[in-house]
């Protein structure tokens, strides 16, 4: 299954921004914003999946 094309294009933008981390920090911050994004997408789809 492909993803739409904008969600390639944010997969694109968190590539780069991972691929151009210079440090720990930055990598750091980069997967902590990544697993908040993968934990609030689980939690919406379980609402989704609960409301039908």
């Amino acid at each position: 299954m492909g993803l739409p094309l904008h969600f390639q294009f944010e997969k694109l933008r968190l590539q780069g921004a991972i691929q151009q981390a210079s440090d720990m920090d930055e990598l750091k911050e980069v997967a902590g914003q990544l697993l908040d994004l993968y934990f609030m997408q689980k939690a919406a789809t379980a609402r989704v999946i609960s409301e039908k």
